[in-house]
């Protein structure tokens, strides 16, 4: 059995999509599945470091690109000491500087040639220069894989993208060249043939040769180029596709979408192809249910397996959580409802002057303004802060109560870690995560809101979950008992019991 996990996405903000593909690469590594999560298109070296961060190493990703040049993954084996032999003659350098993993050739004062390794002395790439210029970038795996050529007189090019990439074989022979346009790009073989990128990737799903035992999962959907091929191309392998966003949205809940979740229209389209629908909730299964029926597509198997894990063994936090603490975790976007938070913050504290929040996440400048304006005209800058992007893990435990506003949750990564480091928990009543990880009167409240009618009306709302957050710091010993149910409430996360899910849907899939 193989496994193929369409797609590791390049150029794209880091999200939770990302982290349950790292999930999964290590429950598949430690289950010695062969599995292989696939570039569709060139991975940056910024791409790669965000995967490995989640775990998954060069030798589980498959780059479309380099497969068709004979290559199965993307470890790397040259040497940069080997490099700098083999390559000492190509070289016209009269000093050479070591910093780290970056080696800088250069001659008569100028930089010549720099070269990326990483931290085993492994090579990345070698970028050459002539007049402080770069033109040509060597990528490297077991060898050299493909050369990006940069173009400064064209006037097209701004010296940041390349115009044309080389793609070689192990020994060395050009197999393909890719051609750079501003909105597209194509493929030319040596017979003169060329083909665009749909096409391209039509042969790669044809060239990985599919059977019955194999399992494609798909983790995007949208127009991606690679869908199609994958549905025309699949034969006997079972196909599996991820849901990591609701199908489906109210007025008001997306800012892109209204009623049908247009990402998905292809595989509702053709789902009698597809093997299994797997979704992060129960509440989600069954609404996705109901949902394909009323629109008369067929109704796959569906399955419930949440997109993380948390870790086993994990001590109960010892730390001195700070009196009154929240903390919010998300993307600062309108979705995540932190206005909501902000506002309903400021009312409590004006009945506890102890409530003090926290916000970690990032978004775009305009809305993460607009937040702060609405902290620093209500005076609030002393308790309420904005603490920008980072992990969590030892964050967590420091809070006593963690706030989810969003208008939904497809199943809430944050929400299932602050459970796990026993915060007691507050947030809207809303479709799927919130329900999932905050039990009323048990670890915490959930605040009555119905989108049609209060998110045109959020003082009023603001009110309620004003009420549900001082509540929750009136009595210390129901706010102890809310830690302790947190804790209890996820044991049904723990990594064996997801783990689990996933290799008997593999395995058992029919």
């Amino acid at each position: 059995m193989r496994v193929f996990d369409f797609t590791l996405l390049s150029g794209y903000e880091f999200s939770g999509v990302d982290v349950a593909q790292g999930f999964r690469a290590r429950l598949f590594a430690k289950n010695n599945v062969n599995a292989k999560f696939i570039f569709t298109e060139l991975p940056t070296i910024r791409d790669m470091e965000l995967y490995g961060s989640q775990k998954i190493k060069r030798g589980q990703i498959m780059s479309a690109h380099l497969f068709m040049t004979g290559r199965l993954d993307m470890s790397l084996s040259v040497k940069k000491e080997a490099l700098l032999e083999n390559e000492k003659e190509n070289y016209e350098y009269d000093n050479i500087d070591e910093d780290g993993k970056v080696i800088r050739l250069y001659n008569s004062g100028e930089k010549s040639v720099e070269i990326l390794c990483d931290e085993d002395g492994f090579v990345i790439n070698e970028s050459l220069f002539k007049n402080g210029k770069k033109y040509l970038v060597n990528y490297y795996t077991d060898s050299l894989s493909y050369t990006e050529l940069y173009n400064w007189d064209n006037d097209s090019n701004d010296g940041l993208n390349p115009e044309r990439r080389i793609f070689w074989n192990k020994q060395g022979q050009m197999v393909y060249e890719q051609c750079i346009y501003k909105d597209n790009v194509e493929y030319l073989f040596k017979n003169g043939e060329v083909i665009d990128n749909v096409e391209f990737l039509e042969r790669f799903v044809k060239a990985i040769n599919l059977c019955e035992n194999d399992i494609c999962i798909m983790d995007r959907a949208g127009y991606l180029d690679y869908i199609q091929p994958l549905f025309e191309n699949k034969g006997k392998s079972k196909l599996i596709a991820v849901l990591h966003s609701d199908h489906f949205y109210k007025i008001y809940e997306d800012e892109s979408s209204l009623y049908m979740n247009y990402e998905y229209y292809y595989w509702f389209k053709y789902s009698e192809a597809i093997d299994y629908f797997v979704v992060g909730t129960e509440e989600h299964k069954k609404s996705l249910e109901a949902f394909l029926k009323e629109y008369d597509c067929f109704v796959p198997h569906i399955a419930a397996i949440p997109p993380g894990a948390l870790p086993e063994g994990k001590l109960k936090s010892k730390n001195e959580r700070r009196r009154g603490s929240i903390i919010s975790a998300s993307r600062l976007s309108p979705r995540k409802g932190i206005d909501i938070l902000i506002k309903s913050v400021i009312k409590a504290h004006e009945i506890n002057q102890t409530i003090n929040l926290d916000i970690y996440g990032s978004g775009n400048d305009e809305y993460t303004s607009y937040l702060q304006n609405i902290v620093k005209d209500a005076g609030a800058d002393d308790y309420i802060h904005f603490k920008g992007r980072c992990n969590l893990e030892k964050i967590y435990p420091h809070y006593e109560l963690f706030a989810s506003f969003s208008l939904w949750e497809t199943f809430g990564l944050s929400l299932m870690e602050a459970v796990g480091e026993g915060l007691a928990m507050v947030g809207l009543d809303v479709r799927y995560g919130n329900r999932l990880f905050i039990h009323s009167d048990e670890n915490g409240y959930l605040v009555d809101f119905d989108i049609e009618t209060d998110f045109q009306n959020k003082d009023t709302m603001g009110e309620r979950a004003a009420a549900a957050i001082v509540k929750i710091f009136e009595d210390d010993n129901r706010l102890k008992k809310f830690h302790e149910n947190s804790y209890m409430i996820a044991e049904e996360y723990k990594e064996h019991v997801i783990e689990s899910k996933w290799m008997q849907l593999i395995k058992n899939i029919p």
